[in-house]
């Protein structure tokens, strides 16, 4: 299980920054309200996900508009924002090897996701569909390669839960999100967050205060400082 460092409490507040490119940007839509209620019922979140995102170069532009960032620029701006895990959902822009791949993309944001004291990268798979479904095989691959040999890096298959989606519930294309996709796609980064397992902090314990021998209250996650200050006593 990967660790935190350093000795401070596990923190509380948004537990996950969602980055995103075109497909997860279903989920920002207004039609895409729904998926955010249910993942929100389940986990706090940030989400940024913006058309033709690409992972470390330069995104992509749609007609006249400018550039997004690119999906490292946008996980830096979000320091200290959240605490618990990454999720990836940036890619389909991409090459899987070579310059500016997915495959060097693993390696910067796995590096960034340590730097931010970060413990979990989810990745979500692609969606073998359309013109370029042999890339996102590709993709896939190599993902699963990675996951394989890279502590934290996780992965949410969303190659998998969609196979078995309804092709109405995307676009033209086969891989952008309509609501009810994108409803399935929060369900399942809910649903590979609650696997996750929190390491415990060196300075935080379960608190039992006493009276005598019989327990008045328990106060967990109370770190040794504030322990003294209430007079309990961390147990061994």
């Amino acid at each position: 299980m990967p660790q935190r460092t350093g000795a401070e409490p596990v923190p509380r507040g948004v537990e996950a920054l969602l980055v995103g490119d075109s497909v997860m940007a279903g989920m920002a839509q207004s039609y895409g309200f729904p998926a955010r209620q249910l993942l929100a019922a389940r986990h706090s979140f940030i989400l940024d996900a913006k058309g033709c995102r690409r992972l470390i170069t330069t995104s992509c532009h749609i007609g006249s508009s400018p550039p997004p960032t690119n999906a490292i620029t946008a996980v830096k701006q979000y320091r200290g924002q959240y605490w618990a895990v990454l999720v990836m959902a940036v890619g389909y822009n991409d090459p899987t090897l070579g310059t500016a791949s997915l495959d060097q993309a693993i390696t910067v944001m796995m590096n960034e996701a340590h730097a931010q004291n970060i413990p979990y990268v989810v990745w979500l798979t692609y969606r073998e569909a359309g013109p370029s479904a042999a890339r996102f095989r590709a993709h896939n691959q190599l993902l699963r390669i990675r996951a394989s040999t890279t502590p934290g890096l996780v992965i949410a298959d969303w190659a998998a839960r969609s196979a078995g989606l309804p092709t109405s519930w995307f676009s033209a294309d086969g891989i952008h999100l309509g609501s009810d996709a994108a409803k399935s796609m929060a369900d399942l980064i809910a649903d590979t967050i609650d696997t996750l397992q929190w390491p415990q902090p060196a300075t935080a314990c379960n608190l039992t205060a006493t009276t005598s021998a019989t327990t008045v209250a328990t106060v967990p996650g109370t770190d040794l400082v504030a322990a003294s200050r209430l007079n309990l006593a961390c147990p061994p």
